[in-house]
């Protein structure tokens, strides 16, 4: 049933008359009486009957009439959503993201973000940086937030957010407690704590081993930050983790990395598929997280002591 003869039908029974209603709907009196004897027809009962002058609502059509409104106010509804998708103020967002990443920058932006966008539905997945970007090729995701990959593939999109360093974290038994840099030749002559491959991350660290010719003396290799960090409060070595990472426990001390005096740091990026460009909201996101990324780098200055210069390791 089309759905202007619900609408009509609603349209009578709130003026109670089908001139009234006709009007109402810029339509002749004679077109919605046959809507009206139409609806009746399909549902096989009456829906109206005459109080005077009037129309009325029999009881059927009274029971009728809620679920009448209930299917305009939907569809209402719907149009709007389809107005609002037209418009880029509506749709659905696929973001993938390291945990570090996540637990260091997403958890307030993102409401923020979704109450000044409420009709953008985000979707956020845990992940690896090389996981992520075959997720981001299969369109699986529409955009990923991680370390800037060395060798970024020429159908990916990348944009800078900000930038992070290294922490070394450990027990004053390993590390004195201080927040002077450790430098990495120092750094390796203790057992090492250390992400994965899983995270783009690692790439930087172990470049920078093989930078001072040193290869670590792993002791493990983990997914999450969290888990080294026990295992480094448990005295099992110097955890290695990016700054994004946030060390709870009071018993552990962390330190920046150096190398030969610099920093070690890498770039943080927000990267999708050229050939599947982000839509209007997609940008507004990223350059909100972009500003956002930056003024948390303001207050991280004051944490970690920035030299003069800086090293960046590819």
């Amino acid at each position: 049933m089309d759905i202007r003869t619900y609408a009509g039908f609603a349209a009578v029974a709130d003026l109670s008359s089908v001139t009234l209603a006709a009007e109402r709907l810029h339509l002749t009196q004679s077109a919605l009486s046959r809507q009206i004897k139409a609806l009746e027809e399909s549902f096989g009962i009456r829906l109206f009957e005459k109080a005077g002058r009037n129309l009325r609502l029999t009881p059927a059509g009274e029971a009728l009439a809620s679920r009448v409104n209930a299917l305009l106010a939907s569809e209402r509804s719907l149009r709007t959503f389809a107005d609002e998708l037209k418009s880029d103020q509506a749709g659905l967002l696929r973001i993938g993201a390291c945990s570090q990443l996540i637990e260091r920058f997403l958890p307030s932006f993102l409401k923020r973000w979704t109450t000044a966008n409420p009709g953008i539905d985000v979707r956020l997945e845990d992940g690896g940086g090389p996981e992520l970007a075959e997720k981001l090729r299969g369109g699986a995701l529409h955009l990923t937030i991680a370390a800037t990959p060395s060798a970024p593939a020429d159908s990916f999109e990348v944009v800078r957010l900000g930038r992070l360093a290294f922490l070394a974290v450990a027990l004053p038994d390993f590390l004195a407690d201080t927040t002077r840099p450790i430098e990495m030749a120092e750094l390796l002559a203790h057992p090492i704590l250390t992400l994965n491959h899983r995270h783009a991350s690692r790439e930087v660290f172990d470049a920078a081993c093989r930078l001072i010719g040193e290869p670590p003396n792993l002791v493990m290799e983990g997914y999450s930050p969290h888990t080294l960090f026990a295992m480094a409060e448990g005295g099992n070595g110097v955890a290695v983790v990016p700054s994004s990472a946030r060390v709870a426990s009071p018993r552990l001390v962390a330190r920046p990395i150096a190398l030969k005096g610099e920093p070690v740091e890498f770039d943080i990026c927000a990267m999708w598929d050229r050939r599947a460009p982000l839509p209007a909201y997609g940008l507004r996101f990223v350059d909100a997280l972009g500003d956002h990324v930056r003024a948390e780098e303001a207050q991280e200055s004051q944490r970690l002591a920035p030299p003069q210069a800086h090293l960046t390791v590819v």
